[in-house]
């Protein structure tokens, strides 16, 4: 299966990652995809430290995926779309998130707003809403949200503790 760079662009970071990860595999023959992330990852490092020009075309790839991560579209748990469009607030022009870090809701906040911020977290998976609320938690040690498995519930136990700061 060959897999254009460009058809890749307009895919999301998942399908990116799965489709790079099986052609990969093809090439190299290799059956284990934690296996082969590693040797990846190990290669690329010892290739970026002499290669300008590698180190170019993983930051544009990088950056790209940065984008398409850091404005998370809708939710997937309800169907429904995110219609609101975010706008940062003033001073805060140029702030990135990594994408790979953990979800950091008080950066949310800090990016957004206390107005803007149930709708900056509805774009996320129950999964880092959960690790956010972990965050909130830290910070606030005798709360919990409601219900851990509902999008809602975590997103409220955010906001309602972030709204407090």
């Amino acid at each position: 299966m060959a897999t254009s760079p460009t058809s890749l662009k307009t895919q999301n970071m998942q399908h990116r990652t799965r489709l790079a990860t099986q052609q990969l595999q093809e090439l190299t023959g290799a059956d284990d995809a934690k296996l082969l992330s590693a040797a990846v990852a190990e290669a690329a490092a010892e290739e970026a430290s002499y290669n300008a020009a590698f180190r170019t075309t993983v930051r544009r790839i990088y950056d790209e995926l940065r984008s398409q991560a850091s404005t998370p579209t809708g939710s997937r748990r309800s169907g429904k779309t995110q219609s609101v469009v975010l706008v940062p607030l003033p001073g805060t022009e140029g702030a990135r998130f990594d994408p790979f870090a953990p979800l950091d809701p008080y950066a949310l906040l800090s990016l957004y707003g206390p107005h803007q911020l149930e709708a900056a977290l509805s774009g996320y998976s129950v999964t880092a809403l959960r690790g956010a609320a972990g965050i909130v938690r830290q910070k606030h040690p005798r709360t919990k949200p409601t219900d851990a498995r509902k999008a809602d519930a975590l997103i409220g136990y955010i906001v309602q503790h972030l709204s407090e700061v």
